[in-house]
């Protein structure tokens, strides 16, 4: 699968908006919600589209996508 398939795959199939505990799941785990708090506090991971509400924060669909493609390497 090519980065491109990949980003599409991922926008045809993730919901609109994603909390961290939505990014754990809809990542199979491979990204754990503390690990997205972690990133969150440093001023690191999806930065454009990122939200709060509350004590929730939530990422948009196409930035986190965006930057989930960028910090992955495809295996040759």
């Amino acid at each position: 699968m090519t980065r491109d398939e990949l980003k599409e795959h991922l926008l045809n199939t993730l919901p609109p908006i994603l909390c961290r505990q939505g990014v754990e799941k809809y990542t199979g785990g491979l990204i754990k919600a503390k690990t997205m708090r972690m990133l969150d506090c440093q001023g690191a991971g999806p930065l454009e589209g990122r939200f709060k509400r509350g004590r929730k924060v939530f990422y948009s669909r196409e930035p986190f996508v965006d930057w989930f493609i960028e910090e992955s390497e495809p295996l040759v």
